[in-house]
């Protein structure tokens, strides 16, 4: 069996709208206006703004160690 999204394990939500998220993520759009966009609540995508961001400090992080 396929899982439904490959960059999130356990995901309900489809690959095509993860990556939908992370194209308004990376346009600065705030959480509510992702919510929106998407038809997917403010509640499911906070958290995944959240992993985003750690997951960008954690890479900053390594090459640049300050």
């Amino acid at each position: 069996m396929k899982p439904k999204n490959k960059y999130q394990k356990f995901s309900k939500i489809s690959e095509q709208k993860f990556r939908e998220i992370i194209r308004c993520f990376a346009l600065d759009l705030t959480a509510s206006d992702t919510a929106k966009m998407t038809g997917i609540s403010v509640r499911s995508i906070n958290p995944i703004y959240l992993k985003i961001r750690h997951r960008i400090a954690t890479l900053c992080e390594q090459s640049s160690p300050l």
